[in-house]
């Protein structure tokens, strides 16, 4: 299991490094509208989709993470070298998120393998060990870069050499993955309340990403944050998800649709503390919840890896990534477009706040639907 646990820390080591700048760098860099929809949503939208596609091939596990993790690493080295800072890097980092969204397919697979007698313990183990180092990753990230956004280019070569490193690492570890494909492309997952998750998370999933590329702009042009501060933001986050991560593992175990409910609802906090804030520092403290709702995140996959038979389990996964992928997409664009109306009528501060105001709301009205999902054993 040695290289499992180094192929997570490492893994979240490449993430932590460049992941949490990428929408704040891009709306720096003067790029908005749709195209900031795009890089908002690009890590949950492409990769749902490529997993749809690559659960209907016979592609073994490791394979998978090995090669995704492969030219991921050498797209982010293109984009460090050739500092590709105009429209061409929303195009060359969607393609990225789906070369890494393949490798996150297999990496699913493996943990689903290795998790089958107590899931949230053990998902939450790895997910302990993914963020170890990758705090420090983001800290030290923001502390260099702070407003000198040209030398995120050496970040983003040495994020790709860690992937590129990465995939020999997944690739002479000692296990692997493989399960059966289903009869044909599906839609639709013939369990019942799989297909009532599906759905629950797509409408969750629709509103929640409304936000995501509003609090780029409220970086940028409400809080005028330098790198530093976006840094700090994710480090408070990702502190209190140590701190809370086991605990909410063992919960999962317990009181499964409970903490989907909560983890939803708690989503509300960003959206609102960005929208009544005044200073980075409130949202410093806001950004404490994000340790349940990260954790908490565990809980979903858990459901659906226990609700899924042997022959479906692939589909299933490909199937809730996918919607969620197309959801994320929808509503990241349809609120950018959204704003783009209010910004005429209201000063850009105002209509930021006005945005996630809404959004707020939004999160908390359809996190209920997550109390109406039926635990089937």
């Amino acid at each position: 299991m040695k290289p499992l646990r180094l192929y997570s820390l490492l893994n979240n080591l490449a993430i932590s490094l460049v992941n949490p700048f990428v929408s704040f760098f891009t709306a720096s860099y003067g790029i908005t509208g749709a195209l900031l929809a795009i890089v908002s949503s690009a890590n949950t939208a492409f990769p749902g989709i490529i997993q749809y596609v690559l659960a209907n091939l016979y592609i073994k596990a490791k394979k998978l993470i090995a090669i995704g993790s492969l030219f991921g690493g050498l797209l982010w080295i293109l984009i460090g070298v050739y500092a590709i800072y105009n429209e061409y890097f929303v195009l060359v980092y969607s393609i990225i998120s789906a070369c890494l969204g393949a490798a996150n397919f297999g990496w699913l697979l493996i943990l689903d393998k290795i998790s089958t007698t107590h899931r949230g313990r053990t998902l939450a183990y790895y997910n302990f060990y993914a963020s170890i180092g990758g705090l420090i990753a983001t800290l030290i990230t923001g502390f260099i870069v702070g407003n000198n956004l040209d030398l995120m280019r050496y970040f983003f070569i040495i994020s790709g050499l860690i992937y590129a490193f990465n995939a020999y690492v997944i690739y002479n570890s000692d296990v692997d993955a493989e399960f059966a494909r289903g009869n044909g492309i599906k839609l639709f997952s013939s369990n019942l309340e799989v297909r009532k998750f599906i759905l629950t998370n797509f409408i969750f999933t629709f509103v929640w990403s409304m936000a995501w590329p509003i609090f780029p702009l409220a970086q940028v042009y409400k809080f005028h944050m330098n790198e530093f501060q976006v840094a700090v933001i994710n480090v408070t986050g990702g502190t209190s998800t140590l701190a809370l991560q086991r605990l909410v593992g063992r919960l999962v175990d317990r009181h499964r649709k409970f903490v989907m409910f909560f983890g939803r609802f708690a989503l509300a906090t960003f959206p609102l503390a960005y929208a009544f804030s005044t200073t980075p520092y409130e949202i410093y403290i806001a950004n404490l919840v994000s340790g349940f709702t990260n954790s908490a995140s565990i809980s979903y996959t858990a459901f659906l890896f226990d609700h899924s038979d042997y022959y479906e389990k692939r589909i299933n996964i490909a199937l809730y990534n996918m919607f969620n992928g197309i959801a994320a997409l929808l509503g990241s664009t349809i609120s950018s477009l959204m704003f783009n109306l209010i910004s005429e009528w209201f000063s850009l501060a105002v209509g930021i706040n006005i945005m996630l105001i809404g959004i707020g709301i939004m999160r908390m009205l359809m996190s209920l639907l997550y109390l109406k999902i039926k635990e089937v054993f």
